[in-house]
């Protein structure tokens, strides 16, 4: 297998609804891995989306079906049914407040495919599903869209290489980036699949001229070496595993530098946009700020004017798919960059999931929102290190996967403030399955301490 490096000895028995599951998450998980953004909405484009919407739901109902007496497994239980609880909220805010149900599904169908992905992958994980097996279709998939998001911004949208940005842009790149971290300084063996995610990543990242991939990518170094020495700290690593991570490093610059000089050479008008990008993204239009960080600017600020005049919607927002609109006193630089007509229809009616998760939840969801959303990130983070402590006593070969939630939530959290990654339906759908990577960690650990009651059925009473 792709991440299975060496036999796992601590597994429940496993059953016909073991396999059953395993096949089921894969089908899940590859409902969206083709998943684009159609530069004009038609209805071929249309159909083909509600194809992915139907794949999903319908596997999702499997799952659940076939996974029943998995489904209250603790503690992955506890969080399904509070976040089951903020989607419902979420649901009836926005009929209160009359959005559109067409707007109200398109922006919060992400929110939706996290809480079915934690759902299907808690189930699959408290099924006795093994880590490696469970986190491999998230990674195939991740690959898969990063590839196709490429190929199909260059090849049937308007942009070609000298102008395309986020027509190329996987959501799965920050979790790529949370991905080479842990092979790089948690994972026990160097393998092939981190050199791939390493192509995948830079090559989107150097052809789209996207500048906010340095954050996750530094997120990712942090958090793995921080994660790295509470490992050490617990017994599960050893300081001269660290000299033995210094080959993969090596390897890492060697083919990253290597990478980025081919694709200059290949492509060199992308060193002309990076250098326009990095050091003088204003100076030939003669603007006081860069363009992105102004319509950052203009939204977050029509953002507060609009519950300032509501001040009791701090509590509840306006509801998913409500409209808002960007300040026009921004205009006169936007005017610059950005098409007069197109500017213009941004001072009235928007309804996309925004430019930050924060400033949108607390658009759409108010004080109740922004709690869910920094409940979510935090206890991703902390089951994750939760079950990586659980099991650091006999560290088994998926052992640096129990990481990757942690590390993928601080990722995605690096690119909060200027992005919102969940108005994408594949990143809720990745995030959502990696999230329930720590209920694995806890079934084994459970199987680890009843090592002498081999029979006992795969269930975790871990609160």
């Amino acid at each position: 297998m792709l991440l299975a490096d060496a036999p796992e000895t601590v597994l429940p028995p496993k059953t016909w609804r073991t396999t059953a599951l395993r096949v089921l998450f894969w089908l899940f998980m590859l409902s969206f891995a083709f998943d684009y953004r159609a530069e004009t909405p038609t209805t071929i484009s249309t159909l083909v989306q509600y194809g992915f919407l139907a794949m999903a739901a319908g596997v999702t109902g499997l799952i659940v079906i076939i996974g029943a007496p998995f489904l209250a497994v603790r503690p992955g239980a506890w969080l399904l049914g509070i976040w089951a609880l903020f989607l419902a909220f979420m649901a009836g805010n926005a009929i209160l407040q009359d959005v559109p149900f067409t707007r109200f599904l398109k922006t919060g169908l992400p929110f939706f495919l996290t809480f079915a992905a934690m759902l299907n992958s808690h189930i699959t994980a408290s099924s006795g599903v093994r880590l490696a097996h469970l986190a491999t279709p998230v990674f195939v998939v991740a690959m898969i869209n990063i590839v196709w998001r490429i190929v199909f911004g260059l090849a049937f949208t308007s942009v070609d290489l000298d102008t395309a940005r986020s027509e190329i842009l996987s959501p799965a790149l920050s979790w790529s980036a949370a991905f080479i971290g842990c092979s790089i300084l948690l994972r026990n063996k160097f393998h092939w699949t981190m050199l791939l995610a390493i192509a995948a990543l830079f090559t989107a990242m150097l052809l789209s001229i996207t500048r906010s991939l340095i954050f996750p990518i530094t997120a990712s170094a942090l958090a793995t070496s921080l994660f790295f020495a509470f490992g050490l700290q617990w017994g599960a690593f050893r300081l001269q595993d660290l000299f033995k991570r210094i080959l993969p490093v090596v390897v890492v610059v060697i083919a990253g530098l290597t990478l980025v000089v081919g694709i200059f050479v290949a492509f060199p008008n992308s060193l002309d946009r990076w250098q326009e990008r990095l050091f003088s993204p204003t100076d030939d239009r003669n603007m006081a700020n860069d363009p992105s960080l102004l319509t950052r600017q203009a939204e977050a600020k029509a953002i507060f004017d609009t519950l300032d005049r509501e001040p009791l919607r701090y509590v509840n927002g306006m509801g998913v798919g409500a409209s808002f609109y960007w300040d026009d006193d921004y205009f006169p630089e936007l005017y610059m960059v950005y098409d007069r007509e197109d500017l213009e229809l941004m001072s009235s009616d928007i309804w996309f999931a925004g430019h930050s998760i924060w400033t949108y939840s607390l658009f759409s969801g108010g004080f109740i929102a922004l709690t869910a959303f920094i409940g979510l990130f935090v206890a991703a983070i902390a089951f994750s290190i939760s079950s990586a402590a659980a099991n650091a006593s006999s560290p088994g070969p998926d052992y640096w996967l129990l990481f990757l939630p942690a590390v993928a939530s601080i990722c995605i959290l690096s690119e909060s403030a200027t992005s919102n990654p969940f108005d994408e339906r594949l990143l809720g759908m990745i995030f959502g399955a990696t999230f329930s990577f720590a209920q694995a960690g806890y079934v084994r650990a459970f199987h680890l301490r009843n090592a002498d009651t081999p029979n006992q059925r795969p269930a975790s009473p871990i609160l």
